[in-house]
């Protein structure tokens, strides 16, 4: 059982690992490689398999659907990028019914804050330059953003196996 229980604690340190690089992907190159969110997909078996208890794993996958579509949705309407969705996707299958919502603020706020930053770093390398870039133009690298709602995910998950009571 100490096994499973250690596979199952490995499983999801590994995920916090690939938010982590797709990140620091996402902030460096505007890119995400595809092998992070199909690694972070693919472990999540791993996670289900050797869970302590049973876990409602069909709904995960709704999640993952339901997400998918919106962010389908969103890719068409110009909104994300391509490897935003697929970030989206995969770790909103590892937050499933019980965290999509925490995940989804997390994101968003974390956006948020992430854009203002990107703003100001934007009008003030434009002051030095003497020019200037539209605000709507200001290019966000918002797998960080989805990275760290995933890590928030991650810990909200990883609790209960220390504090089971």
């Amino acid at each position: 059982m100490w096994m499973l229980t250690t596979v199952h604690c490995a499983s999801l340190v590994l995920a916090a690992i690939l938010l982590v690089l797709a990140a620091i992907q996402d902030a460096h190159h505007y890119r995400m490689p595809n092998v992070l969110c199909a690694a972070l997909t693919a472990l999540f078996p791993v996670f289900v398999l050797t869970a302590p208890h049973a876990l409602e794993w069909d709904q995960n996958l709704m999640i993952f659907g339901l997400v998918l579509l919106a962010g389908l949705a969103m890719f068409y309407a110009k909104l994300v990028g391509a490897a935003d969705v697929k970030l989206l996707a995969a770790t909103g299958l590892w937050a499933g019914p019980h965290f999509v919502a925490l995940f989804l603020i997390a994101a968003a706020v974390t956006g948020g804050i992430l854009g203002l930053v990107m703003m100001i770093l934007t009008l003030a390398r434009n002051r030095k330059r003497q020019e200037g870039l539209p605000m709507a133009k200001v290019p966000i690298p918002y797998g960080v953003a989805i990275a760290a709602g995933g890590l928030v995910v991650i810990y909200k998950l990883f609790m209960p196996l220390f504090f089971s009571g």
